[in-house]
């Protein structure tokens, strides 16, 4: 017996969970949702400090730009089990990549950079100043968009015949 899945899982992944995996979370949630697509987007840390909220910069740039990333949210580690039932696996850095290959090997054909399209890492600004979290937003803005019309494309994610056109 087979299970089905009706919607794709969405693992987002950085380093604390605290900055740009929950703003990539908040991006992707926004634009599947408005595009009356269906997915889990789940986001997890590779050394997340455990029940930390998100950053404040994190939540005032997601506000600025029109996307309400949760202050209630809280940081929490990635689990095999979640990279077991995940579609794709979203990364910030190279590290973060090669770290998923060494924890779970049998995940490295569904693990990718955020930024793979525009060959762009996305630097942690966790202890920068604010201008960098507008950086970071902006770079998991234009690769979030990216991969959902790429994951659309490969007829992972469907647009509800309801939805109004964009």
């Amino acid at each position: 017996m087979s299970l089905k899945v009706d919607a794709p899982v969405i693992l987002v992944i950085c380093t604390g969970n605290v900055c740009r995996s929950p703003m990539a979370e908040a991006l992707l949630n926004h634009y599947i949702t408005s595009l009356g697509m269906r997915a889990t987007v789940i986001s997890r840390g590779l050394s997340a400090p455990v029940g930390r909220v998100p950053h404040p910069y994190a939540i005032s740039v997601a506000e600025e730009n029109g996307i309400r990333l949760d202050p209630q949210k809280r940081a929490a580690a990635l689990t095999s089990a979640e990279v077991a039932i995940a579609s794709i696996l979203l990364v910030m850095d190279s590290s973060h990549r090669r770290e998923i290959q060494r924890r779970f090997p049998t995940a490295s054909g569904k693990t990718f950079l955020l930024g793979q399209w525009q060959g762009v890492e996305i630097a942690d600004p966790v202890n920068e100043p604010r201008s960098a979290f507008d950086v970071a937003w902006h770079q998991c803005d234009v690769g979030v968009r990216e991969w959902i019309k790429r994951i659309e494309d490969a007829g992972m994610l469907q647009r509800n015949i309801l939805a109004p056109c964009q």
